[in-house]
């Protein structure tokens, strides 16, 4: 520590120069000797990963130019003569000039039920699998690639046909030392073939561009199959499996047949690396070097005016105002030290600005919201009680809009000044927004506050003298105490907003908070923020209410109806959160994710043998949504059924929410292909007319007239004309709420073509759906129509 101070400055800031220098250099080469090996494993891998697809690539090129050769070959009329004639010998001599043509180890024809004909080649010779044979006559081909006494083998399946299935064609190609050779100058590694010995249950080498020691064998005996990286002392080592033609997995019990092993020699690739290092080390020793000198120049230029300006900027930084250093050398430093002294003159100006523009509004001079919840924190704080007045300007955005912004700015101003002349004793009095006013005033007996707020109410209200023009508001009041009804800050702008909202649905003079008004908003934002995670992470539940034929008492359709199990809420009821969907934007990403939770159902019931239609019910949003059609479309794309199965259900009231967008929406499904559905029908505003030109093919009686339809004859006289009306129109009719057997009886004898209800069947999970089809199914003869009267 002496020696660094005995330094001074300018032998410091060489020092520290110079070490910094130096530290940043060492890092720099640990940080290289660290990833050194770590690089060399990643470039490996790269290159072991691109050796591989090159060995799948030229295996493949390799087998397509076979396939090419023996194409010609099976079509040509002498050889297919020879097949013909039966006769062994000459067979055997067309097999053999013609495999050793294409260059084969081994070739045998087999009659067509699998015997061989005639062999040139190895001996004995593999037997050829029935899958082979069959997935050869499927696909012109079939390939595979076996191990036979210790060498590998392409073995290619080809039908001989003239006309007709005459014989099958099996050739097998050697993996040689040749194709070793052509993977290893493609890939830039080396390449060991090796096949696996059924006598043993080992791999054993017959084809290799390089030699190994017996450490990298042993590993290599030890191995795993396809993608297993070997790292040795040596080499980086891959084992690719070849083989597998049937489309069967290797495994432990099941070895791949041939095997090739990329090798990738460490020593090589280390060279590189430790050149890289020698050049890195020698240019980080420049770097040094100049560091040196630049340090000394910098030191000798510069030293006590430097730390003289660093300390005053230090200074100006920490809030101070200090004298500005007299600076003897002139030119840049004095100048910087000029700047300095300019820049925190401006500084304390502008902070002036921006504290008084940061609590104040610029319109009424009064305190803005930060002002005001700056006073109320405190009040907080010190555990202060007070009460809150706010008043709002219901008509400040027409006056803005009728008679200009500066006559709303004057409102503003005159309103300010009457709050404060009418609250000398307020905390503070601000403007917080718009035409919104709060002010804090001290505590006072439930009597005497009331009297002053309404006081403060006709006052505001009197007519305002503005432009020689008098001019009256209406406005809103509300009070809270401080801190009985907030006891912080968030606290009080919820609840304060809260209130004013329950203000302007019940005009009073003011109103006062009620405490407890805000949970049910509470819930509604947790809701809204919990929804968008909910379907996100298929937290929804789609339960599935089967709809019955009313003539055969047969399951024809099912409704889809989604549910919501909060996690902490418990059941929230689908008209309240798809409300809240509704209201915060998330609808269409609820439809969306419905869309394709029943499509996936519907597969899966397939599947399972389920013939069913989908009712699936949108929201009035809906029909605006411009992506509607084409969500519909894409998670429909694969239906096994024709799309009119699929039907759609919409209420009367959000067809008239907006009819002609409505009805274009309507008409591009319909020509999607499916089935459009009035639903709730009797609840909503839809007229005859109206209901004629919508291109519906369905009605669904609302519920309340079906509860009690067997004790109600008003109900009964309604859902009956409702059902000649429908069928007048040639539409279909959709009775649901069907609560007893006497209910169902009466919709059949009026012709109601289908129905649901609790009595039929309750809504089910999408897994439960299988039991409820073979439960109707048994109660098909009680369900069923047994005899129609007509009355």
């Amino acid at each position: 520590m002496r020696i660094v101070s005995r330094l001074g400055f300018r032998g410091r800031l060489i020092a520290a120069m110079i070490t910094l220098v130096a530290l940043v250099s060492l890092v720099v080469i640990a940080m290289l000797m660290v990833y050194l090996f770590e690089d060399e494993k990643n470039r490996a891998l790269n290159q072991l990963a691109i050796g591989e697809r090159l060995t799948r690539e030229v295996i493949d090129r390799r087998t397509e130019l076979e396939l090419s050769r023996l194409s010609v070959l099976v079509r040509d009329f002498g050889f297919r003569s020879a097949v013909a004639s039966r006769d062994p010998a000459t067979i055997a001599s067309a097999l053999e000039n013609h495999s050793a043509r294409v260059g084969a180890g081994f070739a045998l024809i087999l009659d067509t039920e699998g015997v061989p004909l005639a062999t040139t080649g190895i001996h004995p010779l593999p037997e050829t699998p029935p899958g082979q044979l069959a997935k050869a006559r499927q696909d012109g081909f079939a390939r595979s690639i076996r191990a036979i006494d210790g060498q590998g083998y392409e073995v290619l399946v080809i039908p001989v046909e003239a006309p007709g299935l005459r014989a099958w064609l099996v050739i097998g190609f050697a993996m040689d030392q040749a194709l070793a050779e052509v993977i290893a100058r493609l890939s830039d590694t080396s390449v060991i073939f090796r096949a696996h010995s059924q006598q043993n249950s080992q791999y054993q080498r017959f084809a290799a561009t390089t030699s190994i020691d017996q450490t990298l064998t042993r590993e290599l005996a030890r191995a795993a199959g396809s993608g297993s990286l070997i790292e040795s002392s040596g080499y980086f080592t891959r084992i690719i499996n070849l083989g597998g033609g049937n489309g069967e997995g290797n495994t432990e019990s099941n070895p791949a047949p041939v095997q090739t092993i990329l090798l990738i020699s460490r020593e090589a690739t280390l060279q590189s690396y430790y050149q890289r290092a020698i050049e890195i080390a020698l240019l980080v020793s420049a770097i040094l070097v100049f560091a040196i000198l630049l340090a000394l120049i910098i030191a000798r230029t510069l030293g006590q005016p430097v730390l003289q300006l660093a300390s005053y900027a230090r200074a100006i930084g920490n809030g101070e105002s200090p004298e500005p250093p007299a600076i003897r050398a002139g030119g840049e430093l004095t100048q910087l030290r000029n700047a300095l002294r300019d820049m925190l003159k401006s500084l304390r100006e502008r902070e002036a600005q921006i504290r008084y523009a940061a609590s104040h509004d610029d319109v009424t001079g009064l305190g803005n919201r930060n002002a005001l919840m700056d006073v109320a924190r405190d009040l907080f704080e010190r555990a202060g009680a007070c009460t809150l007045v706010g008043i709002r300007l219901n008509d400040l955005s027409d006056i803005n809009d009728t008679l200009g912004l500066e006559f709303g700015d004057k409102v503003l101003a005159e309103t300010s000044q009457r709050l404060q002349d009418a609250l000398p004793d307020a905390h503070i009095v601000a403007r917080t927004g718009g035409g919104e006013f709060l002010a804090l005033i001290p505590p006072m007996a439930p009597e005497e506050r009331d009297e002053r707020v309404s006081e403060l109410h006709d006052l505001i209200e009197s007519p305002l003298q503005i432009d020689q023009t008098p001019f009256s508001l209406r406005v809103t009041v509300v009070t809270m105490e401080l801190p009985e009804d907030a006891a912080d800050t968030n606290a009080l702008r919820r609840r304060l907003n809260l209130t004013f909202e329950q203000a302007e649905a019940h005009p009073e003079p003011f109103t006062r908070y009620q405490p407890g008004r805000d949970e049910s908003h509470l819930r509604e934002l947790k809701l809204i923020t919990d929804l968008h995670a909910a379907i996100l992470t298929n937290g929804l539940h789609m339960n599935y209410q089967p709809k019955l034929d009313s003539r055969t008492g047969q399951l024809v359709q099912v409704e889809a109806l989604v549910r919501w199990i909060h996690p902490e809420l418990g059941f929230v009821s689908p008209e309240e959160f798809i409300f809240l969907a509704e209201q915060s934007g998330q609808i269409h990403e609820l439809t969306a994710h419905i869309l394709q939770r029943v499509a996936s159902d519907a597969r899966q019931w397939h599947r399972d043998g389920i013939d069913t239609g989908i009712a699936i019910n949108l929201s009035a949003m809906d029909l605006t949504w411009r992506s509607l059609i084409q969500h519909i479309a894409d998670n429909f794309s694969n239906w096994h059924h024709d799309l009119d199965r699929i039907t759609l259900e919409v209420t009367e009231s959000a067809l008239m929410e907006d009819p002609e967008e409505a009805l274009a929406t309507l008409r591009r499904l319909r020509d999607l292909g499916v089935t459009l559905s009035v639903d709730d029908f009797g609840t909503g505003y839809s007229s005859l007319s109206q209901l004629r030109t919508l291109p519906v093919q369905e009605l669904k009686i609302d519920k309340s007239f079906v509860l009690k339809l067997d004790s109600e004859p008003q109900d009964q006289l309604i859902v009956r004309s409702t059902i000649e009306m429908a069928h007048g129109l040639g539409l279909k009719v959709v009775a649901e709420g069907i609560e007893n057997h006497n209910t169902w009886q009466l919709l059949q004898r009026w012709g109601c073509n289908l129905g649901q209800g609790f009595y039929l069947s309750r809504p089910v999970a999408a897994a439960d759906l299988p039991e409820t089809v073979r439960k109707l199914a048994e109660r098909e003869p009680e369900l069923s129509e047994t005899k129609r009267e007509y009355t």
